[in-house]
């Protein structure tokens, strides 16, 4: 299968609209994409992530503080930009299985025995030989050979200028089990992205989005902390700390944000007897 990095081709919709798709759904997008999501998790692992803003001031001074705030790269995983190149991602690299997916089945099936002569004498790499045994004999002998080093072998007898069938087509191909390779990489992909999505604070931000919730930026005691600052038990996925003192137990995780905390209930409490 010869690959492209161009992307799915549609004939109905406005140019803008095809160019769109055919950018999203092509190798060269995906992998662009990547690239970024590379730098910036590089950028993520070496700059701590979740510091107050003060660690960052101590250790590079207050411009680049600010910068490292305003564009977000002090909360990589959960920046807004980030989980929107990862949906993009999940996107094109989506398209992009669904794109070759049919051609690696095609290509696992056929065996190309319909190849006519001609097209087989226009091979840059091609030999002929002239056999001692009959079509037959031969086309089986070849096949034989072929089979016993791990070729998968398909004969076909043709009609020839000497006779119906009288000629014989040896075709036989392996390792073409490798192509699902293609397959299970670029799902893997696609697998690791949605897991980052999920891991991202994608789920937190749509209940802030959705729920009307609000980070809380006062003081005071946890249990004073009204409803539209505390996120559901039921909350599928999210990444906080729980802050227990010896002797004393605890059920609400903090999740930081930016601009405060959210609190997540859990159904459970984790106690502290002695440290």
């Amino acid at each position: 299968m010869s690959d492209t990095t161009h992307g799915v081709r549609i004939r109905t919709g406005s140019h803008a609209l095809r160019a769109g798709i055919e950018l999203l759904s092509s190798m060269r997008f995906a992998i662009a994409l990547l690239t970024i999501i590379c730098i910036a998790s590089v950028i993520g692992t070496v700059l701590k992530q979740h510091e107050p803003a003060i660690n960052y001031v101590n250790q590079f001074g207050p411009f680049w503080a600010e910068v490292f705030t305003s564009v977000q790269l002090n909360t990589v995983y959960s920046a807004w930009w980030f989980l929107l190149i990862l949906a993009f991602l999940v996107t094109s690299t989506s398209l992009c299985i669904a794109r070759n997916t049919p051609k690696i089945i095609a290509d696992l099936k056929t065996y190309k025995e319909n190849i006519r002569e001609q097209n087989l004498r226009a091979f840059h790499h091609k030999a002929e030989a002239v056999l001692e045994q009959n079509t037959e004999a031969e086309a089986r002998r070849i096949g034989q050979m072929l089979a016993g080093g791990g070729w998968k072998v398909r004969l076909q007898q043709r009609d020839t200028a000497a006779g119906p069938g009288t000629g014989w087509m040896v075709a036989a191909k392996a390792g073409a089990a490798n192509k699902i390779g293609y397959i299970a990489a670029h799902s893997a992909i696609v697998l690791v992205c949605l897991g980052g999505l999920l891991d991202g604070d994608l789920i937190v931000r749509a209940q802030m989005w959705i729920g009307g919730k609000t980070p809380f930026a006062g003081g005071g005691l946890i249990s004073d902390v009204r409803p539209e600052h505390r996120l559901s038990e039921r909350n599928p996925t999210f990444r906080g700390n729980l802050v227990v003192s010896e002797g004393t137990q605890s059920s609400t995780a903090i999740l930081s944000q930016s601009d405060g905390v959210l609190l997540q209930d859990l159904p459970f409490s984790v106690e502290l007897k002695k440290f």
